[in-house]
């Protein structure tokens, strides 16, 4: 069947190469002093007759994609140089037409003579190598033209071909290896919210790929980027002001393996599900006693506890369908209302919506450790199921952003991102635990929105010798889960018998959980630079300029927490005889009462809700210096004051959980970068940043998680981590559109925060601080065109990209973690990551074919401990992933492509190393976790209509 699939997909690309309606051509080039031959960065090239404009990058390339044939006049200008005119510029169709050329000083020129009206490009490949290059800093990028060339639907699948970045759990992101909670992200330049109450960091699900510009990842500190990292700052800039006005239309099918066109199962929800709202159909009703009110008549009104357990839905089972192939749909316009020299009002808006389903058939085992008097080891499979997991999940985006240019001084944007998911799962597990038999299920809703807003500003001033930006923001995001069941039922006798207790209610076998969090926050940021003059020289490019910056930062981020747990137990154990009954059946109406049927017994604790706030004022101010030509030092400070609080309960010593943390740090940083050439550079860095506990991680709440099988509790004794970080960084840029690059870095933690195994109970899971820990590392990334390398036309079009990390760790758990294991590597992190393409890009055809390669080493799912016997860490293993894209214009402004995802499909596995002998094998040591995700065949069509 797969080679039949893969054998349809390969007959689509070849025989649509055949075809070709192109009527359009490039120019590009070069422009450089015609005396000093050094680039001219910022000149602009504007083709005379219809109206488009472009300014040359840091190697003074330019390039204009899409051209109509026919002859044009370019004309070629530059603050302070003479007007250069090129005419009978010849633009053939399917070719690219190469203009190096060189323009001469003009002393009589004044300054304001000279306009630059391109906009500068910051979505194609050079212009984000172009930018790499000019930073201060450690960072690696990939701009939206990299993204075209793949089938990667969001920011999660997109961050991975970074070099040193990985994805976990499938959106959050690690950076060199480091667990998700050691990065900061920012989305066009503030701090992006989260809609995770267990994880602290971003997630990157929520943001699709068509949406992005560019995404640069700072791996160095610097004193203008947040102090809160050690892996990396995540900088994700969204679409803004267009080069033309389009309206783009995306639309997509996939069809599954394991999946598609066989029976799925999927919770009852309602109407209009299928927007990815809540249409409120699970919610706890309007007039539903509250938990204080449902816990007093309990006891004193029997009746009334009757009535309120008939008031919720009795969708204890799910809906079945036939799974319909995956669909995909996308609308993007933008329109420049004016388009004058100096004054400019552009608009870009979004809309794109999925609707995907996955089924997996997971093994999950657990595994107990235990030693007798003779030091004989035991290891006994506690558990050991067989899970159906079935996921419909749904995702609606909103992008609508406007940019304001009044000149070439002054531009205002205002941006606007918004996506609504929901994802709908029914689990049915079957299996052994601790000796019995069960049949387990679980049907899970969950909503999660998410709103980013910025209004921001760029201004320069005193011929760009002062530059002033800002930004106010508001972040807003919410998780609603509004009715989350499980129950089980005993299939140890001929007759499966639902598991009732008696007494009081276990809601992981027989409940269910509604969970809401909201967050808002609430943003500014301020930034200065100002160009000083340190001594004259015979001439103004011989002066000696030092660079100042300066700005300040304010954070206020609200948080609220409440969950609700609603267990049933038997209404009288002597008279209940309805347990072989089925599940719906056990729940109707008439068998809710108080006599045998079953009956509501609320398990929420004060422990289940949280209040919690963050604030922060941060300052800094730098220094960037040029010793000489070649020799440049930026170094600089950032205070950071940050008040965080939590307010919750602690069930266990019952007692209040009051936490306040009001720390004030000050974080210094260097980055010392040598241009040997034009084309090649070394960067030397160092920086002090650290990492503060999430609110959910401070908070005493205790979730179970029926998946994982496994209970996440907060720790309210946590502290920060602090980190020491040393980076080193070869840079060679054989072309714009190439680099070559090679890395070093070490990093030392203090109180580095894990998520560990409690120690007094495997089956829970919590977070600790370890005392110490160190990372080093090294990077590798190559981006390399074939082109004019060989005689052969096909090689030519080829372009290589690969970029590793490879990495060594090791914890030193001292006094602050006592029992968990040691001579281990930091949790979370992976020992390398490994990302490969090959790229086909044939012009003249408009085609372009991608096979993509990524491998993950193995890394600690959760921290083991020594008690008694011990109970050793969690591995994810590797998973070797290939991906094949391909995209081809098949008539005028339309685009067939498609492709096939994890062609490998190898499988999803977590570890643990029972014996002891450092090696991981399926055969000998104990498979927690196990799972083939499947393949995924995708075809859709890309239409655009431009206006001339």
């Amino acid at each position: 069947m797969m080679k039949r699939k893969l054998l349809y997909t390969l007959i689509i690309l070849f025989s649509s190469l055949s075809f070709t309606f192109a009527q359009e051509g490039t120019i590009r080039g070069t422009i450089k002093d015609a005396v000093s031959k050094e680039d001219l960065v910022g000149a602009t090239v504007f083709i005379e007759g219809i109206n488009k404009g472009a300014a040359a990058d840091i190697n003074g390339f330019f390039s204009f994609n899409k051209i109509p044939v026919g002859n044009y006049k370019l004309k070629i200008s530059f603050v302070g140089y003479k007007v250069k005119f090129i005419e009978n510029v010849k633009v053939v169709e399917g070719s690219v037409t190469e203009i190096n050329t060189f323009i001469e000083e003009d002393q009589a020129t004044t300054l304001n003579e000279v306009k630059v009206v391109a906009k500068k490009l910051t979505n194609t490949e050079v212009s984000v190598i172009s930018e790499i290059k000019a930073a201060q800093q450690i960072v690696s990028g990939i701009s939206a033209a990299q993204i075209g060339k793949t089938l990667d639907r969001t920011a999660a699948e997109v961050v991975k071909r970074v070099p040193g970045v990985t994805i976990f759990g499938d959106r959050f992101i690690n950076i060199r290896g480091l667990n998700e909670r050691y990065n900061t992200v920012m989305l066009n330049n503030v701090f992006t919210p989260s809609m995770e109450s267990d994880v602290r960091s971003f997630s990157f699900d929520v943001i699709p790929s068509g949406q992005i510009d560019r995404i640069l990842v700072y791996k160095s500190p610097a004193a203008e980027l947040p102090g809160e990292f050690a892996g990396g700052v995540v900088k994700i800039f969204t679409k803004s002001i267009p080069d033309e006005n389009y309206l783009t239309v995306d639309v997509s099918g996939a069809y599954r393996d394991g999946t598609t066109g066989k029976e799925f199962f999927r919770p009852q929800t309602g109407k209009y599900s299928y927007t990815g709202f809540n249409n409120g159909f699970s919610d706890l009703p309007k007039y539903f006693p509250t938990t204080s009110e449902l816990k007093q008549i309990a006891v004193s009104n029997q009746a009334a506890l009757t009535q309120a357990g008939q008031m919720l839905r009795n969708t204890w089972t799910p809906e079945s369908s036939t799974a319909i192939p995956d669909l995909r749909f996308s609308i993007t316009g933008a329109y420049k209302f004016i388009d004058k020299e100096d004054l400019k009002l552009a608009n870009i808006t979004a809309f794109n919506y999925s609707n995907t389903r996955t089924t997996f058939e997971m093994a999950r085992s657990d595994f107990g450790y235990s030693i007798d008097q003779n030091s004989v080891e035991t290891i006994n499979e506690d558990t050991k199921f067989r899970d159906l997991q079935y996921n419909n999940s749904v995702r609606a985006g909103f992008l609508h952003n406007w940019a304001l240019r009044l000149n070439e001084n002054h531009t205002f944007e205002f941006k606007n991102l918004y996506n609504q998911m929901s994802n709908a799962q029914y689990v049915n597990r079957n299996g052994l635990e601790n000796g019995g038999t069960w049949n387990i299920r679980s049907l899970d809703q969950v909503y999660r929105g998410i709103y980013t807003g910025q209004v921001l500003g760029r201004h320069n001033f005193n011929d760009n010798k002062t530059k002033l930006d800002w930004v106010v923001g508001y972040n807003k995001s919410n998780s609603d889960r509004p009715d989350y069941k499980r129950y089980r039922y005993s299939t140890e006798g001929a007759t499966p018998t639902l598991l009732v207790p008696f007494g009081a209610a276990q809601t992981v076998n027989l409940g269910r959980t509604n969970i809401m969090l909201d967050e808002d926050a609430i943003l500014g940021g301020i930034n200065l630079v100002q160009k000083l003059t340190v001594s004259k020289g015979k001439t103004a490019e011989d002066n000696k300029e030092i660079e100042v910056k300066a700005g300040v930062f304010y954070e206020d981020k609200k948080r609220t927490f409440n969950a609700r747990n609603l267990g049933y137990v038997r209404s009288n154990s002597s008279l209940f005889d309805i347990g072989s009954l089925p599940i719906d059946e056990i729940f109707a109406l008439q068998n809710i009462n108080t006599t045998n049927g079953v009956k509501i017994d609320e398990q929420t604790n004060a422990s289940d809700s949280y209040t919690a706030s963050n604030n922060q004022i941060a300052g800094y101010f730098s220094g960037n210096y040029s010793f000489t030509k070649k020799l440049n030092l930026i170094a600089g400070v950032r205070v950071e004051k940050n008040v965080q609080k939590l307010n919750s309960y602690d069930i266990s010593r019952n007692l209040p959980v009051n936490y306040n943390r009001d720390l004030t740090n000050l974080l210094p940083s260097a980055n010392l970068t040598y241009n040997f050439s034009e084309k090649a550079l070394l960067r030397i860095a160092y920086g002090k940043t650290l990492n503060r506990p999430e609110f959910r991680e401070v908070a005493p709440f205790s979730f179970y998680d029926f998946v994982n099988n496994r209970v996440i509790t907060g720790n309210p004794s946590l502290n920060n981590a602090e980190i020491d970080n040393y980076d080193f960084r070869y840079e060679f840029y054989p072309t714009p559109a190439e680099v070559i690059s090679v890395a070093a870095f070490y990093k030392n933690f203090k109180n580095p925060i894990e998520v560990i195994f409690d120690g007094v109970t495997n089956a829970n899971l919590s977070f600790g601080n370890a005392e110490s820990a160190y990372s080093a590392g090294v990077e590798i990334e190559v981006k390399k065109s074939l082109d004019k390398l060989t005689a052969s036309a096909l090689l030519n079009k080829i372009n290589l990209v690969f970029n590793g990390a490879f990495i060594y760790s090791r914890v030193k758990i001292g006094s602050t973690a006592t029992n968990q294991s040691d001579n281990r590597p930091l949790q979370g992190q992976s020992p390398y990551i490994v990302n490969a393409g090959i790229n086909y890009n044939d012009a003249k055809k408009n085609t372009q074919i991608s096979l993509l390669f990524n491998v993950i080493g193995k890394r600690i799912y959760a921290v083991g401990n020594s008690f008694a016997a011990g109970y050793p860490d969690w591995y994810e293993m590797p998973r070797n992933v290939i991906d094949f894209t391909f995209s081809k214009e098949i008539a005028r402004n339309l685009i067939l492509k498609g492709g096939i995802t994890d062609i490998l499909n190898q499988r999803n596995l977590i570890i643990q190393d029972g014996n002891k002998d450092n090696t991981y094998d399926t055969n000998v040591d104990q498979v927690i976790q196990s799972y083939s995700p499947g393949r995924t065949y995708s075809l859709g069509l890309v239409y655009t209509l431009r206006k001339k």
